[in-house]
């Protein structure tokens, strides 16, 4: 199932770009759709489960930049669709760097073309970010940005979540099909790195780290760290550091 949202304060247009985007779904994937009439409501929703959000930059009160910065500012990981009847460049448009721009007057044949590339793209994304897990026997896929931590487990790896995503999961464990090994290759293009051997850690949680003691914290949590691992988890550390601040000055 893919969840896309539409944000804009034209209902018209919501339901012409739903059109589009069930005629250019050519490999028939599951798609349920949600529907905004402004950036405000768009910021309070489930937005982690987006897999694209079609945003308009013209609306009352909060417009599309403001929004868009915004969903930056919250690690969104989706694909994000600007949408305008003219498009300007702005400061902020320069800082969002959006998957693409749609142009409302634009053909329906050229829209359609932007489409199917944009719909391409979320399923390539959606590889990237999400894993598939069993919870109580069901399987349910999670994504890899709510994944604080993996442990290991004797039927591949425990996925733990942060500690808002896993209000949802306290009757028994997430297991993954994966041990270390084969997580590492998954999650080749995420942020994870292996500071101890009983833990692979998604970066972007790490917080108050002091490289002279044995433990850092993890959205809240205190894990260890192993001097064998301690240079390449500093390494890891660093770099991702680098490339955020890059991602900022964009």
């Amino acid at each position: 199932m893919y969840k896309i949202a539409i944000c804009d304060d034209d209902e018209d247009y919501i339901e012409e770009l739903k059109d589009i985007i069930l005629e250019s779904n050519e490999k028939r994937l599951s798609i349920e759709f949600y529907d905004f009439d402004c950036g405000e409501k768009l910021l309070h929703s489930e937005i982690d489960d987006m897999d694209v959000i079609f945003l308009d930059i013209q609306m009352e009160g909060m417009n599309g930049n403001e929004t868009a910065v915004q969903l930056n500012q919250k690690g969104y990981q989706g694909v994000l669709v600007q949408c305008s009847g003219i498009f300007m460049p702005t400061p902020e448009t320069i800082k969002i760097s959006p998957y693409r721009y749609l142009l409302k007057q634009d053909t329906r044949e050229k829209t359609i073309s932007e489409m199917k590339e944009i719909l391409s793209q979320m399923a390539a994304r959606k590889m990237c970010y999400e894993i598939e897990g069993s919870y109580l026997r069901v399987k349910r896929h999670f994504r890899v940005a709510d994944v604080v931590y993996f442990t290991h487990h004797p039927k591949g790896s425990v996925l733990h979540l942060n500690s808002e995503k896993e209000k949802n999961y306290q009757k028994g464990k997430i297991i993954v099909p994966y041990d270390f090994e084969q997580l590492s290759e998954l999650l080749e293009l995420s942020d994870f790195s292996v500071p101890h051997n009983s833990y692979m850690v998604n970066l972007r949680y790490v917080s108050n780290f002091n490289p002279k003691t044995e433990f850092f914290i993890a959205d809240g949590k205190q894990l260890p760290m192993s001097r064998g691992k301690k240079e390449a988890f500093l390494n890891d550390l660093a770099n991702y550091t680098r490339k955020k601040y890059k991602e900022k000055l964009k």
